[in-house]
């Protein structure tokens, strides 16, 4: 009896043993880092045979150029790199052992300079931003610019197609699908998706507005916000028809950025959001609901 228990607690050791090893598996110790940019700096970015690493750049790139890099694998090169021309990402990563490679990135006419290194400890993906948008100083009254907005929303749209093909390209995005509603007096709209960027303070809100009506519903796409607590965040960039036909259901997508006084807001997608719609009526004023 003694001898059958020890043989178990033997076989439980070796299972423990097993499970302790593939908890150090390189696919689970990749690190995620943000930086932000400066083509004064010289990135240096750990990469991994066993798996990719994705650059994340604020808004689409103007182009890439590479040294010791291949995009096809029949290819030789020390690092492979997948890009989609107008993408705002790229995926790396490492063919030998001990590759070495170089890569310029074009954004917004300036060149930031990568260096890639096969390492111990894998970046699983390297977020930039723009320095002023992390709140240091003056710089943080600045707006996000309507370029990086536009990236942002084609973001939140391609959600969850990237999520599905890149999943490490959408790890740094906090997404949330809450559900809520706000009622108007014959149309509701409802909070389907709701994505945080943290480095822009910027929330994308993916809408669904429901006319139960026999009459259409006229409203300004811009003037679009959300309540959160006593405070209103009016939209820094919609993509919304601005009609909903009768009985009829329409799709819109709107962020807001930052606090009303131009700080940081720091708002997590977990609040309770009212979301605010200036309606028009045809020959007639704008109606703002209170």
């Amino acid at each position: 009896m003694e001898l059958r228990l020890y043989s178990q607690l033997i076989a439980a050791a070796f299972v423990l043993l097993a499970m302790a090893r593939a908890d150090v598996h390189p696919l689970q110790t990749q690190v995620i880092k943000q930086f932000p940019l400066d083509e004064r700096t010289v990135y240096e970015i750990p990469v991994s045979r066993e798996v990719p690493t994705t650059i994340m750049f604020p808004s689409a790139i103007t182009a890439i150029e590479g040294a010791n890099v291949s995009s096809s694998p029949e290819t030789p090169a020390p690092l492979l790199l997948a890009y989609t021309p107008g993408r705002y990402f790229f995926s790396v990563r490492a063919l030998d052992p001990t590759a070495k490679a170089a890569v310029n990135v074009v954004w917004k006419n300036k060149t930031y300079v990568l260096r890639f290194v096969t390492g111990p400890e894998p970046y699983g993906s390297v977020t930039f931003y723009e320095d002023e948008l992390a709140g240091r100083g003056a710089a943080l009254r600045r707006r996000v610019s309507p370029e990086v907005l536009l990236g942002l929303l084609d973001r939140a749209k391609s959600f969850g197609l990237i999520q599905t093909q890149y999943p490490e390209a959408v790890q740094q995005i906090e997404h949330a699908t809450p559900a809520t509603v706000s009622y108007y007096r014959d149309f509701h709209v409802t909070v389907e998706e709701v994505f945080r960027f943290d480095p822009e303070d910027t929330l994308v809100f993916r809408l669904r507005f429901e006319n139960a009506g026999d009459k259409e519903v006229i409203y300004q796409p811009q003037r679009l916000a959300v309540r959160v607590g006593q405070e209103i965040y009016y939209a820094s960039i919609s993509d919304a028809s601005g009609i909903v036909p009768p009985k009829a259901t329409t799709a819109g997508f709107f962020a807001i950025t930052g606090t009303p006084r131009g700080g940081r807001a720091n708002l997590s997608i977990k609040n309770a959001f009212s979301i605010i719609v200036s309606r028009v009526e045809r020959d007639a004023k704008l109606i703002v609901p209170q």
